[in-house]
């Protein structure tokens, strides 16, 4: 499995300030993000997209996809406001909505990702060849 965003990925995304905020327990000065935090919930993500991806593609995908890291970045985000003492804004959980709307989406094959192998997307499902029927006879 890869890890489809980053720590600066979140930092541009959300700011400092926010994840100092969910990372830090209430009672405890809010000065630094608690990176490991972070990263345990972006490897979380990752694998979450992971669960959407491998039924279309072939495993792992190199993630070059803009989108990939911005899902796993909004999942991500969602899971650490979920674990915090903070009450989730509606931009955080539309975020989360959105990403998994758009990973169902790429599950069901109407949005797709460049430069990925996509599997079991064929139209030919079986090698069925039509035969005349075995049996000619007149029914009455």
């Amino acid at each position: 499995m890869s890890q489809y965003a980053q720590l600066a990925d979140m930092r541009e995304a959300f700011g400092d300030e926010e994840l100092i905020l969910v990372t830090t327990p209430e009672g405890q000065p809010r000065e630094t993000i608690d990176t490991s935090r972070v990263n345990t919930e972006l490897v979380t993500a990752s694998a979450e997209i992971d669960s959407y991806l491998r039924q279309r593609y072939q495993m792992p995908i190199n993630g070059t996809d803009p989108m990939i890291a911005r899902v796993c970045c909004d999942i991500a985000r969602w899971r650490l406001w979920n674990r915090s003492d903070a009450e989730p804004s509606n931009a955080v959980r539309g975020g989360y909505k959105d990403a998994i709307a758009w990973l169902k989406s790429v599950n069901v094959g109407s949005v797709t990702l460049d430069g990925e192998i996509a599997i079991n997307v064929g139209t030919d499902f079986s090698n069925f060849v039509a035969r005349r029927p075995a049996f000619m006879g007149r029914c009455s």
